[in-house]
């Protein structure tokens, strides 16, 4: 098999991203979206889409996600999310061990979907939402900073 593309990794994520954040607002409700974030773990591949719809809770260091595993909660998502995701995440996961840099670029990888899914105006809608790229235990205000460089690389932030 072939080493991950992350190409097609990042168009898949943003894909099943976007359908779980539909699914979510389905769900429960109309509140306005507080705090989105990619948590998880770049050595395994693990990852959930985790939302808040409490500006307070969003604004926790670290946030305090109601929906920690919110692409678990919801069935659709659920679904697609194991049927699509999980075969690379697999793949990636077996990959690491001789692949030093997945690591990072996995992270990278996190950081460019959402940034293109703020410039494509997917949280217009909601003003001062928190959003994110974390993993277990890091430090949140190092995980920022390496959204802004990407931010900055896409010609988001000057």
């Amino acid at each position: 098999m072939p080493a991950t593309d992350f190409t097609r990794l990042e168009m898949l994520l943003r894909d099943l991203a976007l359908h779980t954040l539909a699914e979510a607002r389905r769900t429960w409700g109309d509140a306005p979206l507080a705090g989105f974030a990619f948590n998880g773990s770049a050595a395994w591949g693990f990852l959930h889409v985790s939302l808040s719809f409490n500006p307070q809770r969003a604004a926790m260091e670290p946030p305090d996600w109601e929906h920690e595993c919110a692409e678990d909660e919801l069935p659709d998502s659920r679904t697609r999310w194991r049927a699509q995701y999980e075969p690379l995440r697999q793949h990636y996961d077996a990959e690491c061990a001789t692949h030093a840099d997945h690591p990072e670029r996995f992270l990278h990888t996190l950081r460019r979907v959402l940034a293109g899914m703020e410039r494509d105006g997917v949280f217009a809608g909601t003003p001062g939402v928190r959003l994110l790229v974390t993993e277990v235990d890091a430090d949140t205000d190092a995980e920022q900073a390496a959204l802004d460089e990407v931010r900055r690389a896409m010609g988001l932030r000057a």
